[in-house]
């Protein structure tokens, strides 16, 4: 989506995924299938873009968005697995952007859409696991190919578990080459884009009621990291952003869960985030999990801050014409919080055209979300779960 201001949106069903992959984890009998259902519908709005292309500064956008997880077991220890999204949005930027320029060539753009997935298995050898996967995505000024690596080992009668990861993308972009006059701006071919994300993880099992986990994060992205969206403000006229060709980015990590009772919980995250331009975040989590009868139907609610400061390059305008420039939103300094709330209802014995159906679960979310420089979004999900 580099066309919209969705980049915390991303981040939060990137979240979803890893919640969900984690309880795909667990190998199934031989010839089980698990299949999930997740539907997302997102609203975003802003008045304070200062990277919006008709200076209004309107930050508003509408997207739609069902994904299908299926796993299946080949044997004991061996399992395949695939992923796809289907999402389509509106964005008044976009809109706007692609009718004064005339990008599409003809009609302006009134949504777009995006199609992706990835197929990948895992392998249980033992205290060791290992996982693959590769997939693609695909969308009007962006298009992707990549692959995953990850082993894990469990240690001290599984009490202790680390893990590595690996990620490579080989993404192509197309950039605007100059947007003045509007009239005659004209958009790039594609141009590539390559990212490398590693990941170690560890896990702890303290005691019956507490585990702690940690992580680092290694991501280099590199060549044409401008984005569609994002556009400058010089003397009052507008250009295109301009960014370094490399970014790395550093994150580390540290989650603690805590039992009360047998039917209630939390957990408590931390990241510190820093990167290659100055960008410097902490995010703080905490989530309270509360089983509410004898089916293990569950009730979380859930408080998210974060505080950054700004990257090097970003100003609300420029006097003059400068080597990096970017006045994008995400890269702004600003405090946020968000509030959750999470319910999973578990029902059994149920039949699909016959068939029994194990484990079958609906969940159903809800999140808002306000920044301190004028974005604020709120998402629905909902998700229908079965084993057969």
């Amino acid at each position: 989506m580099d066309v919209t201001k969705l980049k915390k949106l991303a981040l939060s069903l990137f979240l979803v995924i890893t919640s969900i992959q984690s309880v795909f984890a667990e190998m199934m009998e031989k010839g089980q299938t698990k299949f999930k259902l997740l539907f997302n519908l997102y609203h975003q709005n802003s008045d304070d873009g200062e990277q919006v292309f008709d200076n209004s500064k309107r930050e508003e956008a509408n997207v739609v968005e069902p994904m299908l997880f299926i796993e299946h077991q080949i044997t004991e220890d061996t399992a395949i697995n695939a992923h796809f999204v289907f999402d389509f949005w509106t964005a008044a930027s976009d809109t706007k952007l692609d009718g004064l320029t005339g990008a599409s060539g003809g009609e302006p753009i009134k949504g777009q859409s995006r199609v992706s997935g990835t197929v990948g298995a895992r392998k249980e050898i033992g205290d060791w696991a290992f996982n693959g996967g590769l997939g693609f995505s695909s969308e009007y000024d962006y298009r992707s190919l990549n692959a995953s690596l990850g082993v894990e080992r469990s240690l001290a009668k599984d009490n202790f578990t680390i893990g590595l990861g690996l990620q490579y993308y080989s993404d192509e972009v197309r950039l605007f080459e100059d947007l003045t006059p509007a009239g005659s701006a004209t958009i790039s071919e594609f141009k590539p884009r390559k990212i490398l994300a590693a990941s170690l993880t560890a896990s702890q099992i303290l005691t019956r009621k507490d585990i702690i986990q940690f992580g680092l994060t290694y991501i280099q992205a590199k060549d044409n990291l401008e984005s569609t969206a994002s556009s400058v403000l010089v003397s009052d006229i507008r250009e295109s952003e301009k960014l370094p060709d490399s970014r790395k980015r550093y994150a580390a990590s540290s989650k603690w869960v805590h039992g009360f009772s047998d039917t209630f919980a939390m957990n408590l995250f931390y990241r510190y985030y820093f990167d290659q331009w100055r960008l410097d975040a902490h995010t703080v989590r905490l989530a309270f999990l509360k089983e509410i009868n004898d089916d293990e139907d569950f009730l979380e609610f859930s408080i998210r801050l974060h505080s950054q400061d700004k990257v090097r390059y970003y100003q609300d305008s420029f006097n003059t014409s400068q080597d990096f420039m970017t006045s994008d939103s995400d890269l702004d300094k600003f405090n946020s919080y968000e509030l959750s709330m999470y319910l999973s209802s578990n029902f059994e014995g149920k039949k699909l055209f016959g068939m029994e159906l194990d484990d079958f679960t609906w969940n159903n979310g809800v999140t808002g979300y306000k920044r301190s420089n004028g974005l604020i979004y709120a998402y629905f999900q909902s998700s229908l779960g079965f084993e057969f």
